[in-house]
């Protein structure tokens, strides 16, 4: 019976050694493949960051481009938003929606009917109009600023209606 007992004896001990031998132990080759790959995985993540950083600019450049010229138009004597201009207005507040930065004044203009003074305080109101309705669409009022122009600055000089229609508007300026 003793020497059955022995027996398991060397027997547990020996497996016990031959696993504690089996278990790999960190080489310093085997350190170095570690860390070149940390370095390769960190390096792909900034890359990765990086394209898409790159990809959000081209994106927010290109929605700026495709911003540049539009303007809200004005009916005679008018501060509402017509509903045809819905689209300019909320192509306007999506960019500013996705530059977070991104700070607009607003500009009111009017053709040049009226004195100095109304015309003034009717582009101010366009602006403002203007305005409410990019706040409507979710932008941060602190992000807008709005001034009137009035008459000055037409776009299209002439005295009939179809420069008149030109120049009563709102721009939108980044």
């Amino acid at each position: 019976m003793k020497v059955q007992s022995l027996k398991l004896l060397f027997s547990a001990a020996f497996l016990g050694l031959m696993l504690a031998g089996c278990s790999s132990t960190p080489t310093a080759e085997g350190d170095a493949e570690a860390a070149n790959q940390e370095v390769m995985d960190k390096t792909v993540v900034e890359t990765s960051v990086a394209d898409q950083s790159s990809a959000k600019s081209t994106d927010l450049n290109d929605m700026q481009a495709k911003l540049a010229g539009m303007v809200v138009r004005f009916d005679f004597d008018r501060s509402e938003v017509k509903s045809e201009f819905f689209d300019v207005i909320k192509a306007n507040a999506e960019y500013m929606m996705a530059d977070s930065s991104a700070k607009v004044t607003v500009s009111g203009h009017c053709d040049e009917r009226g004195t100095r003074e109304y015309n003034l305080a009717l582009g101010e109101r366009r602006a403002n109009a203007v305005k409410d309705a990019l706040i409507a669409e979710g932008v941060s009022a602190d992000r807008i600023t709005v001034i009137s122009y009035g008459e000055d600055n037409p776009v299209a000089e002439g005295h009939n209606e179809a420069a008149w229609s030109q120049n009563r508007r709102a721009e939108f300026s980044y």
